[in-house]
């Protein structure tokens, strides 16, 4: 397995690696490494814990992970151990192919927003326009950005259409994938939102999730 050359092709990789050795790439990777829940990568196996979605396998809405870091990681790995039923779908929507689609109101409208993360034992907000991409939380709520001037403060129905809008678009802009054992997908996460699209609880998936920028 040559990381190295898989890195190159981001920000965004969806292909086999039967050799996947985690412990490879964390010592490759090193200080670029973002923890995820204190760990160096993850285990993502199904938990009856309605507090960490990342940790189940039903419906999990468009998201941004690790909004509980100040700085949320900017590249995110999953590799499939186990596909269990291939009935949980991982989905993803360029943030590009969005901003092509939304009006430029809800675009004045979103650059004013924050959104708030609840987990982890707190509340955590972040712009949802950064960076030319976007971050946002799927458990939370919206709010203006702080300390906008009072005339810039998005009124309640903007920011409601706004919202209506940009999840109108996620759904167009989404592209599925079905897990198979060795697959490995790599994306950058501000320029990808991505959702868990599964009608059921599947025990056998089991996926390792790495963080990293």
């Amino acid at each position: 397995m040559d990381i190295t050359k898989i890195l190159s092709g981001l920000p965004l990789i969806y292909k086999h690696i039967p050799d996947f050795d985690v412990k490879e790439w964390v010592q490759y990777l090193g200080p670029r490494i973002v923890q995820t829940s204190g760990q160096d990568y993850a285990i993502a196996q199904h938990k009856d814990d309605p507090t960490d979605y990342s940790d189940r396998t039903d419906y999990f809405d468009w998201h941004s992970d690790g909004l509980y870091h100040q700085n949320p990681p900017r590249f995110v790995l999953l590799h499939c151990l186990h596909p269990g039923s291939e009935q949980s779908k991982t989905e993803l929507a360029s943030i590009e192919t969005i901003l092509d689609r939304l009006s430029v109101e809800t675009i004045l409208t979103l650059n004013r927003l924050r959104s708030h993360y609840i987990g982890h034992g707190g509340c955590f907000d972040h712009p949802i326009r950064i960076n030319g991409g976007m971050l946002l939380a799927s458990r939370g709520y919206v709010s203006p950005l702080p300390d906008l001037p009072l005339q810039e403060i998005p009124s309640i129905r903007d920011t409601s259409d706004a919202l209506m809008e940009l999840y109108d678009a996620l759904g167009f802009a989404a592209v599925p994938y079905t897990w198979k054992a060795g697959d490995t997908l790599i994306f950058d996460q501000y320029q990808y939102l991505h959702r868990r699209n599964s009608c059921m609880i599947d025990k056998d998936r089991k996926l390792i999730r790495l963080w990293f920028n």
